[in-house]
């Protein structure tokens, strides 16, 4: 069970990373699926051991929780697609310095992964930890549509720092979904 603290700091987190989600495809976005007005409980812990500066480390500890996530919900994992790893750390990388996280365009994504018709993004700036981040976008409508949309089938997380120290560096992450 989430502690009201634990509740409000994912809420002040929403805020303070700044996220931002956009989808394109042929619709106006991801159809959210039956399942997706459950509510998850938050029981998803990645490994004590996840190494902020290990950006690789990172990313993999959450795309472990959004699939812990889906699977609360009933819905099948995200197939990890190493071609949207790629665009997604691209992605992440042009918003290196920026004073806000804003979306490129999803085509050219859908142009080099393809098998597609639909693309949906969730960003996020933060050196907090992974679970800190899931819960987050959990808490944000527009990327909880993506994180647990039914019709969003494959998925990657690319990371790169954006400040921050050595021990505690910011990551900007870039979460990519086709379907």
């Amino acid at each position: 069970m989430l502690r009201t603290p634990t509740r409000l700091a994912a809420t002040l987190l929403t805020a303070a990373v700044l996220l931002t989600a956009c989808s394109t495809g042929d619709d106006a976005g991801p159809r959210r699926s039956e399942q997706a007005t459950a509510v998850p409980e938050p029981t998803w812990t990645p490994s004590d051991e996840v190494d902020l500066a290990d950006r690789e480390q990172y990313a993999a500890a959450l795309e472990d929780g959004v699939n812990a996530v889906r699977a609360q919900l009933d819905l099948p994992t995200l197939q990890h697609d190493e071609c949207l790893e790629g665009a997604a750390t691209d992605r992440a990388a042009a918003l290196i310095g920026a004073p806000e996280l804003a979306h490129a365009p999803l085509l050219p994504v859908q142009k080099s992964c393809p098998g597609g018709t639909l693309a949906a993004e969730n960003l996020s700036r933060t050196d907090r930890p992974p679970q800190d981040v899931v819960l987050a976008w959990l808490d944000s409508p527009t990327h909880r549509d993506n994180l647990v949309s039914a019709d969003l089938v494959r998925g990657a997380i690319g990371c790169v720092r954006d400040g921050g120290t050595a021990d505690a560096p910011v990551l900007i992450c870039s979460h990519v979904f086709l379907g």
